[in-house]
């Protein structure tokens, strides 16, 4: 990737270079970069034909596989900006963002909608047209509102789509939780993904050979990073949505041959704890890369120690805002580096700044501050949201963290994530990095909770290894050992699973909810 292109452009490269190499496998279905680009261009044929123009947004709602891969790069083909939508959002939430947007239309899987379609439809009225896979009569959609299927969509022209959407126009909006909890739009440019893209092949040092499994919805920053990294180089993708049973994903792994594996921390412990991913040989895997959120000390140490030795592991840091990627710890200092996100990666730089804005000497905690090419233009109708991140000095990460001497940062915790117990504050990271070196601790989340003396108290939540005898006494007596007094935790909650997010990150709200009231 030697300059820049508009998004489209990389499958269009692709294609035209690796025409029959594989690009996309789910299951059955197996697609070349040929195939691909034939259907994405039948998609913005039809887009175009329904009115879409540039700078137009459409939604986009299906899971991973063809119909989300074939309708991004259509919309992207079109000049559109594609709204990424999560498929786990109740309809009300679906039919808000497509309104908030401004979408003109929506490219969904008729499963995931079939219901709720004419609610959604009904409640974002700028909606002019419905793309999905099969059509359901019995939908009472508005009049005004066309709807086309997959067989409209295949009788389209193949001949590729001339886009005039450029590097500078609206790419994606990735929708993302706020401070307020309501999600809010993410804007990243075309410019902004791409720069992103070869920043983050800079270091993978990502070939046509190479091809990952991924587990990581598409909507979500890191799972996109996935699709436009690999399409970028002629790559193979493999798609497996199973992840609620992580061994037939093992499976999928093995028997794919990627090369590259990805996933958040809960990813990774799940697999430790319940199949025997660190017991296969994994002949052909190169490397491993975890980001969204911080990773245990302990967990990354025991994919050291087990994993074989000539998988890489590559520890990372990102932002939905950062189109994905900020940092990365070079796997050969890990071990050194332990608990570390790393350096910016090439073309971000990377600042921890006092509450005055001052660049903070090694050892002195502060937010983390970034600023490169990859750096959103703002969130979507939010200027005053906008303004508390984006400043003269960059994106302010809401991250709290500290640099060494050679540069490495280290991360406290998220700001929000903070627990005010009497006069201290308290990180939960550095709660959960001691609670995971129990022995048979296999994820553990760690809140705080409204208090009356304190104004907050510090609970704990933890799930076990199968099989493993853990109690509550045990967790708290290596606390004791390793934590203040103020920092040990009042309770601690034994859970079957943790709540995640679509993307795999531990929802600490949930948690709290679900404690009894006192």
């Amino acid at each position: 990737m030697d300059r820049l292109t508009p998004i489209h452009a990389l499958l269009e490269q692709s294609a035209d270079e690796h025409g029959d190499a594989l690009a996309l496998e789910h299951g059955d279905v197996v697609l070349t970069y040929g195939e691909v680009e034939t259907q994405a261009n039948r998609v913005a044929a039809r887009l175009r034909e329904l009115g879409v123009a540039r700078g137009d947004r459409v939604g986009l709602l299906a899971d991973n596989g063809r119909a989300y891969v074939e309708g991004y790069f259509g919309v992207l083909k079109a000049g559109a900006c594609c709204v990424a939508l999560n498929g786990a959002n109740k309809a009300r939430t679906t039919t808000a963002l497509l309104a908030d947007s401004g979408a003109v239309g929506l490219v969904t899987m008729a499963g995931r909608v079939a219901r709720d379609l004419p609610e959604i439809v009904h409640g974002a009225p700028g909606l002019r047209f419905v793309v999905t896979d099969r059509a359901d009569p019995r939908w009472d959609l508005p009049a005004a509102v066309r709807v086309l299927r997959a067989d409209d969509v295949a009788a389209a022209s193949p001949v590729r789509v001339a886009s005039d959407a450029g590097l500078d126009d609206l790419c994606v909006i990735l929708y993302t939780s706020g401070s307020t909890g309501l999600p809010r739009g993410v804007t990243l440019l075309h410019r902004n993904l791409a720069a992103n893209t070869r920043q983050i092949l800079a270091y993978l040092h990502l070939t046509p050979d190479d091809s990952v499994l991924s587990v990581l919805p598409f909507h979500y920053s890191f799972g996109n990073s996935l699709l436009l990294t690999h399409f970028a180089v002629g790559g193979r993708v493999v798609v497996d949505n199973r992840f609620t049973y992580p061994s037939v994903v093992v499976d999928t792994l093995e028997r794919s041959r990627v090369s590259g594996f990805s996933g958040v921390p809960s990813t990774y412990a799940i697999l430790a704890a319940k199949t025997d991913f660190l017991r296969r040989g994994w002949p052909d895997l190169r490397y491993l890369t975890q980001a969204g959120g911080g990773m245990t000390a302990a967990l990354t140490r025991r994919l050291l120690d087990e994993m074989p030795a000539h998988v890489r592991l590559f520890v990372m840091y990102g932002q939905t805002e950062a189109s994905a990627r900020l940092s990365y710890v070079p796997p050969e200092r890990l071990r050194e580096k332990l608990g570390s996100i790393g350096i910016g990666i090439p073309g971000v730089t990377l600042t921890v700044r006092d509450e005055d804005g001052r660049e903070c000497a090694p050892g002195e905690v502060g937010e983390v501050v970034a600023s490169g090419e990859n750096i959103m233009q703002g969130y979507w109708n939010d200027p005053a949201e906008t303004a508390l991140v984006l400043k003269a000095d960059g994106l302010h990460t809401g991250d709290l963290g500290r640099k060494d001497e050679d540069g490495f940062i280290f991360l406290v915790d998220r700001i929000k994530n903070m627990i005010k117990v009497g006069a201290n504050r308290v990180s939960p990271r550095e709660i959960e990095d001691v609670i995971a070196e129990v022995t048979g601790v296999a994820e553990v989340c760690v809140a705080g909770v409204p208090d009356e003396l304190l104004g907050e108290a510090v609970e704990a939540f933890v799930v076990v290894t199968p099989g493993a005898d853990v109690s509550a006494e045990a967790v708290l007596a290596h606390c004791r050992e390793y934590l203040a007094v103020y920092k040990v935790p009042r309770g601690v909650h034994f859970r079957e699973t943790l709540p995640k997010s679509a993307a795999g990150k531990v929802l600490r709200s949930e948690l709290v909810r679900a404690l009894p009231r006192a």
